[in-house]
């Protein structure tokens, strides 16, 4: 009995899990005229937990970005008719959806920095190093998510604002008021700098803060308990925002 109770009970987290994930899976759309890699590209992508949409040619491509709230585009560049730097210059008179370029020339990277492209890959490529690419471009483009008003949510970081607790994946992390303070404040402000004669006037409430570094060790403190060293920038020495 122990075992089959073991059994259900794995099972039913499995599946809540994966029910979790499919929510909120990001939306990804190919448009490549190679079938083969296309279909490829789509199977491992899924498999990394993405829905995948795929186009085989250039036709309706602008509508179909411009009118599906897709979170990144992976775009042909050698598309016959209608190339993907047409494509891609079209789209962003009125978005800013993430876009990826592929190509098979090698001469073609002047051609996607002129595109308004967000990231260039030459084929043959690695599908491993596509995905970390599409995570790196999903971090920096994202917005902070807000839930209930009293919920920051920053990668794999949760900040209840009203309870005072943080969370780093499953693991409480215990921070002092101030860092607390700090990290809130921050956090809030959505990629934005902030000044740290601001954060010394609005949580540290010290008004003398032209050579002290009280809030270089509050910020060197949060680094070190959240296990993030990168997740906080200093900005010459004066101004401290969120790492894209």
């Amino acid at each position: 009995m122990l075992k089959i109770y073991t059994w259900i009970m794995f099972s039913y987290g499995y599946i809540i899990n994966n029910i979790s994930k499919i929510k909120n899976m990001e939306k990804i759309l190919i448009i490549e005229d190679d079938i083969w890699i296309s279909n490829s590209l789509k199977l491992y992508l899924e498999n990394s937990w993405y829905e995948i949409n795929i186009l085989n040619s250039w036709e309706n491509a602008v509508n179909e970005i411009l009118e599906n709230n897709y979170d990144i585009v992976i775009l042909d560049l050698n598309l016959p008719v209608k190339d993907g730097i047409t494509i891609c210059n079209e789209v962003r008179k009125t978005n800013n959806t993430p876009i990826i370029m592929l190509t098979a020339r090698s001469d073609d990277k002047i051609n996607w920095l002129e595109s308004w492209a967000d990231d260039y890959m030459q084929k043959p490529f690695s599908p491993r190093e596509l995905t970390a690419r599409i995570k790196s471009i999903l971090r920096r483009t994202k917005p902070i998510e807000k839930q209930n008003g009293n919920i920051l949510v920053i990668k794999n970081i949760t900040i209840d604002t009203d309870k005072f607790i943080i969370f780093k994946e499953w693991n409480k992390i215990n921070l002092t008021k101030n860092e607390f303070d700090i990290l809130k404040k921050i956090v809030s402000e959505d990629w934005k700098m902030v000044a740290r004669e601001t954060l010394m006037k609005d949580i540290i409430w010290y008004e003398n803060y032209a050579f002290d570094r009280t809030i270089d060790t509050h910020i060197k403190n949060i680094r070190k308990k959240l296990g993030q060293k990168d997740l906080i920038l200093t900005i010459r020495w004066k101004w401290y925002r969120l790492n894209k």
